[in-house]
């Protein structure tokens, strides 16, 4: 069964399981009576898409009082569809129980706490919806979890609606839907103004800040009820909740100029507009009516005749409303100030391949053959981001399994995840895709960082490991041109990137190419000097691991061939007069490189085959014979050395016999050679440290200086 079949099934089965139930028993927990949301209630509230009735704008509906003045509307009715795809997180309060304790109160203004955040304009924007839900009842929520002062220093942590209506509103301007807008904050939090600024743009979904905020501000689901239960919206307000309703928009002006919309002052039409209840006054009365609601709208301060952007409905007239069904958030996911998301899956997209907004988008814990669960953006929904290109970055939170996938890291050692895009006008290309942990944004802890290994696809999974590789069996094959390198990867996963192999200890490091669970490649022969070399390799997975192995040595041998004066194998030009095989080896591996015409003869006394080292560039073991003032090469690099040979130094018939592993950058490949300075300080200094190096049994550790004296060459300083 693939992917989309498997995803099918489950949504499948959460259908069917809401579906079958038709009906629920009532429950009295002593405050309220309610039951879980059934197929009825669906019947009963829901408007019927397949009816004339029912209509989405085909542009947001406006309407004006002056000719500055302009108002907006643009909230979608939930349909009966939509609303049984998202039955499990709806209760459905249906009165106050008997035994409640309720408040004695006969007033309240939340608008007048500190937490609530300043009246707010939508302009020109069909987003009263998002304004309603996202702007006023969610910033006030999160606000008293956080301390936030949206009045004063903190009025930036508002919620911007834009963030939601944007993604919902199939990329028009057009309005968007209550449930729409719920079940988006539900599902991906929200974004304040600090990471995504006020805007009238309404296609841009927000930035990576804003992606990376938004989940410490989920909602977890929430309640319904009806505007007839004064009693029920009363008790909610009490315990600080903004409700949410949808009304007719153009019937706020039609009450008299004491900002009190009675009963009979409302047209009683198809509700248009959403708008936040706030508070509740017993003694407000008008048109003989008594008690009235509190409604903060969102066309700025200057529209209503209270200059706080508010008016008062009464209690009549709510319950009368076209539209009966009332909303409140259930409450925070993270309903704490120290609570917080612990696995975010973040991805990016391809640039040239972003993909359309009207995709569908899930992204989930789990494998291909085991989905702990997921997160379906739009499932159920009924409008999308529209046709335009993605946004560079997204990220979703998935901590609702997150003990799922700890007990496959800690039962495995891998933690599974996946991101699925399909359908929609363009599908996208992820080119990134990893998964995080933060304490509280923007305080990011990377579990696993972004990483393009195994991506380019528009269905990835992927999992955090909690060690790379093993490494076994490496080999180092020399042939006459070639440096073969071999190594083989246990439990060889998806998420293994790959093995990389550097050499001798430098931080140069080339990757192999995979087969199955070998990783290998070759190298030119003659980029290794001769002599003993080592190779370490290392794997390295998507979730930042790595495993080195142990050294591996091979040694790349010079080229040989008889000597004239020994059957031992060394380059044939060697002069006769030098005994040790370290010496002779030494010089048969080195380039011999002179100045003068004075050290010329010195270095034929070494072997035949010597040449001039002023323009001689280092490829290769070298051996240097006289000093800076006549020889280009030994002034170039006479600094590398522990003794810096001058016209002075060491001094009158002295030499100096050094030795240095010098590294030379080819490319990408840094090359070590080995150097052996032999010079004096003139040529009677240089040929005693000349005649004196051909009796060594070894290279020398350290310098060594000699002095050519009537007595022969001695030792002056090892």
């Amino acid at each position: 069964m693939n992917f989309f079949k498997k995803i099918l099934v489950i949504l499948m089965l959460l259908l069917v399981a809401s579906i079958s139930a038709n009906f629920s028993e009532s429950i009295d927990d002593g405050t309220y009576i309610y039951h879980n949301f059934t197929k009825a209630d669906a019947e009963k509230i829901g408007v019927d898409e397949n009816t004339t009735d029912y209509g989405k704008n085909e542009t947001i509906q406006t309407f004006s009082d002056s000719d500055e003045d302009i108002y907006v509307m643009g909230c979608f009715l939930p349909t009966k569809e939509e609303l049984m795809s998202m039955s499990e997180q709806i209760t459905v309060v249906e009165g106050v129980s008997e035994t409640a304790n309720l408040s004695n109160n006969t007033y309240l203004d939340l608008s007048k706490d500190p937490y609530f955040p300043l009246v707010g304009d939508q302009g020109k924007i069909g987003s009263c919806a998002s304004w309603a839900i996202v702007y006023y009842a969610n910033s006030y929520l999160q606000a008293k979890i956080h301390n936030y002062d949206l009045k004063g220093s903190d009025s930036l942590k508002c919620f911007n609606p834009m963030w939601a209506y944007n993604k919902i509103n199939d990329g028009k301007n057009e309005g968007s839907g209550l449930i729409g807008n719920l079940n988006l904050i539900s599902r991906l939090g929200s974004a304040t103004y600090e990471t995504m600024p006020p805007t009238n743009n309404y296609t841009i979904w927000g930035d990576y800040e804003a992606w990376l905020e938004a989940p410490q501000y989920r909602i977890t689901g929430y309640e319904i009820s009806s505007t007839n239960n004064t009693d029920v919206m009363k008790s909610w307000l009490n315990e600080g909740s903004v409700i949410i309703i949808a009304m007719r928009g153009e019937d706020i002006f039609t009450f008299d100029n004491n900002s009190i919309l009675s009963d009979f002052d409302q047209s009683h039409d198809e509700a248009d507009h959403a708008q936040a209840v706030i508070g509740y006054d017993d003694s407000i009365s008008e048109d003989n009516e008594t008690g009235a609601f509190k409604v903060m709208n969102s066309w700025g301060a200057n529209w209503s005749p209270n200059g706080d952007g508010s008016y008062y409905i009464t209690y009549k007239a709510m319950a009368n409303l076209d539209y009966t069904t009332c909303y409140r958030i259930k409450g925070a996911v993270y309903n704490t100030s120290d609570s917080h998301p612990d696995l975010v899956g973040v991805l990016k997209f391809d640039s040239e391949n972003k993909g359309t907004k009207d995709q569908n988008i899930t992204f989930g814990i789990g494998n291909e053959s085991n989905i702990s669960g997921f997160v379906d953006i739009y499932g159920g929904m009924d409008e999308n981001g529209g046709n335009g290109s993605m946004p560079d970055f997204i990220a979703v939170d998935l901590t609702d399994w997150k003990s799922e996938f700890e007990n496959s890291l800690n039962n495995t050692g891998k933690g599974y995840y996946f991101a699925n895009f399909s359908g929609g006008t363009e599908t996208s290309i992820i080119s990134e895709f990893g998964i995080i942990k933060y304490s509280y944004y923007p305080d990011i802890e990377e579990i696993n960082t972004l990483n393009s290994y195994n991506c380019n696809k528009s269905v990835i999974f992927k999992f955090y490991s909690k060690t790379a590789s093993k490494l076994t069996n490496s080999s180092i094959d020399i042939l006459d041109s070639k440096v073969i390198v071999s190594i083989n990867a246990d439990d060889v996963d998806d998420d293994l990137w790959g093995v990389n192999v550097c050499f001798d200890g430098l931080n140069e490091y080339y990757s192999l190419t995979r087969a199955n669970q070998t990783f290998n490649t070759s190298f030119n022969k003659s980029v290794f000097s001769y002599g003993e070399h080592y190779a370490i390799f290392e794997a390295f997975d998507g979730s930042g691991n790595t495993n080195k192995s142990e050294k591996v040595y091979f040694e790349i041998l010079a080229p040989t061939t008889t000597s004239r004066s020994t059957t031992s194998h060394y380059s044939s030009d060697l002069s006769d007069g030098i005994d040790s095989g370290n010496i002779k080896r030494a010089i048969s591996n080195s380039n011999i490189v002179y100045g003068s015409d004075i050290d010329e003869e010195f270095a034929l006394n070494l072997r035949e085959n010597v040449e001039n080292g002023n323009n001689y560039e280092l490829s290769k073991d070298t051996i240097i014979v006289g000093g800076p003032e006549s020889n280009g090469f030994a002034d170039r690099y006479n600094n590398e050395f522990e003794i810096q040979i001058t016209n002075e130094y060491p001094g009158e018939n002295r030499g100096v016999i050094q030795v240095q592993t010098i590294e030379v950058r080819d490319g990408n490949i840094i090359k070590p050679y080995q150097v052996i300075y032999i010079a004096g300080s003139d040529r009677f200094g240089t040929l005693g440290a000349l005649e004196y190096f051909k009796t060594l049994d070894e290279l020398p550790k350290g310098p060594i200086t000699v002095e050519w004296n009537d007595n022969g060459i001695i030792v002056v300083e090892y």
